[in-house]
């Protein structure tokens, strides 16, 4: 989880070249990007679009930037149901360890349905919560573009510039 700044920085890649390389069953592609570091000042409060440009193509990137007031309480929400996925499944253990269920019986589905949705949503809230620092790549037209990607790594042992 990265440390939330009043500057926030990213790096933006640029799809320069794609390759693909195939023998017999295996098959690998290699995408090759340029680089473009952006700096963007969050703001006091709320969220607020900043404007950028590609070094690469000098296109113009639209970027959102939220305030760390907000950055935070979405994060929170996402710990929160983390914390909740994490508690069900833990519960359903406990539970379907202390008391034999049967699956036959409706309570035996139900503890293993728990346990079962309990892990994914605690897997996938947790990894949101480890990820988000407010900062998201927009398109103008809302398309996909393929072209332009966030290289940035939030791994605290990821190479920075």
């Amino acid at each position: 989880m990265q440390p939330l700044h009043e500057q926030a920085r990213v790096v933006v890649g640029h799809l320069v070249d794609t390759r693909f390389f195939t023998v017999i069953v295996y098959s690998r592609e290699t995408r090759r990007f340029a680089l473009t570091h952006l700096a963007f000042r969050r703001p006091a409060a709320g969220a607020d679009v900043a404007e950028a440009h590609c070094g690469e193509c000098g296109r113009e990137l639209l970027v959102r930037v939220r305030s760390v007031a907000d950055t935070k309480r979405v994060r929170g929400r996402y710990l929160a149901v983390a914390l909740a996925g994490a508690a069900v499944a833990a519960g359903a253990v406990v539970f379907g360890s202390l008391v034999y269920l049967p699956l036959a019986d409706p309570l035996g589905k139900l503890v293993l349905i728990a346990f079962l949705a309990g892990l994914p949503v605690a897997g996938v809230a947790g990894w949101l919560w480890w990820r988000e620092d407010g900062v998201r790549l927009m398109s103008a037209t809302g398309d996909r573009d393929r072209e332009h990607w966030r290289m940035d790594a939030p791994l605290p042992y990821a190479a920075r510039p």
